[in-house]
């Protein structure tokens, strides 16, 4: 990619671009398809910050729109679920969807408003890849649901650890 002169912004944009098929995909309850989609925009997620990181071109600006970038995947991702439970009126799937939706972004949030107060904060159990790696998995297994509600608990425990890790830091 760096002899073809592909810049890391591209591959972040391609990443929030491939993206909007994983919703679509949810939506209709095509599970394998929305698993292969969803690899394919992680795909991009990672080689973005390998090839910035090879080219030797981190910048402040593209760490910045890789995750803001990041949380538009993930809601086109859990915006996918709630367009499908809520097509099958299934309250009880779109109230999770949704609510596994929000944790997600709340891991996020922890860290990024941490790394706001000076502090790093990226531990816990379900860092991003490890998100996508249970979701892919749940929806390759056909069990979206089960696969929904690991991930809500996983998620909640680790925006506690997070929360925890930043008292623990503050208090002394």
């Amino acid at each position: 990619m760096a002899r073809l002169s592909v810049k890391p912004d591209f591959l972040t944009l391609l990443g929030v671009l491939l993206s909007v098929p994983v919703c679509l995909t949810l939506a209709q309850g095509d599970w394998v398809g929305a698993a292969l989609w969803l690899f394919a925009a992680s795909l991009f997620d990672l080689l973005d910050g390998a090839l910035a990181r090879h080219l030797k071109s981190q910048r402040v600006f593209g760490a910045f729109l890789d995750s803001t970038m990041d949380r538009v995947s993930e809601a086109l991702v859990f915006l996918g679920f709630v367009l499908y439970y809520e097509g099958q009126q299934d309250a009880a799937g779109t109230a999770l969807a949704f609510g596994t939706g929000f944790l997600s972004q709340l891991i996020s949030y922890t860290r990024a408003r941490a790394e706001g107060l000076g502090l790093q904060n990226q531990g816990g159990w379900v860092t991003r890849p490890v998100r996508v790696f249970i979701l892919g998995a749940g929806l390759l297994m056909g069990q979206p649901k089960a696969m929904l509600l690991i991930l809500a608990f996983l998620s909640l425990v680790t925006v506690f650890q997070r929360i925890y890790h930043v008292f623990k830091r503050t208090r002394k």
